[in-house]
């Protein structure tokens, strides 16, 4: 797979960060569609192959184009291409 260009990964980032934050913790993916304008199925691809950091209070990112809501990238995901090394926080 050809690498996602950063300026693609970086606009993705800063949306995620300005998205508001909706019922249960979730940020649309509707919502970053109409701030970056990147057609959707380019904003799933960058996530899915990336690692970001969700706003306080954001649990995941979810499908909302149809009624059934699917979430596309969990709190804790970890991208596709990253090597799956296991950080344990201690005892909590």
């Amino acid at each position: 797979k050809p690498k996602i260009e950063e300026s693609l990964v970086k606009g993705v980032a800063s949306a995620l960060q300005k998205a508001p934050i909706r019922n249960s913790g979730r940020l649309y993916l509707s919502d970053l569609w109409a701030i970056t304008s990147l057609p959707e199925d380019l904003i799933i691809e960058v996530l899915s192959q990336n690692t970001f950091e969700l706003p306080e209070g954001a649990n995941c990112v979810v499908d909302d184009r149809r009624r059934k809501k699917r979430i596309i990238y969990p709190k804790n995901h970890k991208a596709d291409n990253a090597e799956n090394e296991n950080h344990d926080q201690g005892d909590n």
